[in-house]
């Protein structure tokens, strides 16, 4: 189980990201989070969306790059975006040569401590992954079947990239994401969440 303290360090794009509240704290509503982004790096996460999320960002320091609805802005410290259900985004990354930190909170449309504990432990299963190698440049799983795993928690939850339909997504999640369950594949690994 994955509690407030809890950190990520992804080796792809160096970044660090520390849980401050998990659905202990928030009675399943969503998570806070501190991520704290290198230089000349990109987002941890593809452009994507999420059914009935609302994510709101604070740039603690530094200056940031995001992308809202496939048009890249610009936040400097102090300033602060919100991300409502259904828009495309990337998560803030590094937009000069300085560390940037940001604050992310997800509130979910209803409470659900299953997605909280599952899409945390799936974002920290791919940053294990990484460090094995088995992560492509675009931060997805390099196996198919790994990746056909990851789509299914993920769709589950409401979450999908905005690389394809959801309906695609839907149907990968519940044709090779189910047969990549059933041999042994898993969004969530324990070794990565410190079980």
């Amino acid at each position: 189980m994955i509690t407030a303290g809890f950190t990520i360090h992804n080796p792809i794009t160096k970044s660090q990201t520390t849980i401050l509240e998990t659905d202990a704290e928030t009675d399943g509503m969503g998570w806070l989070l501190e991520v704290r982004c290198a230089p000349g790096q990109k987002s941890d996460i593809a452009e994507h969306y999420h059914l009935d999320w609302v994510e709101t960002f604070e740039i603690r320091s530094g200056t940031a790059f995001y992308k809202l609805d496939g048009v890249q802005k610009t936040a400097g410290a102090g300033e602060t975006f919100v991300v409502q259900p259904r828009q495309r985004h990337v998560h803030p990354w590094c937009a000069d040569g300085e560390e940037m930190v940001y604050r992310q909170s997800n509130r979910f449309g209803q409470r659900s401590p299953a997605a909280v504990q599952e899409v945390l432990g799936t974002f920290a299963t791919i940053a294990g992954l990484a460090g094995q190698g088995k992560i492509a440049a675009s931060g997805l799983p390099k196996d198919p079947l790994q990746l056909a795993a990851t789509l299914r928690t993920l769709a589950r939850h409401g979450g999908y990239d905005a690389s394809l339909p959801a309906s695609a997504q839907d149907f990968i999640a519940a044709t090779l994401g189910r047969l990549a369950e059933a041999i042994g594949y898993r969004a969530v690994y324990p070794q990565f969440i410190g079980e």
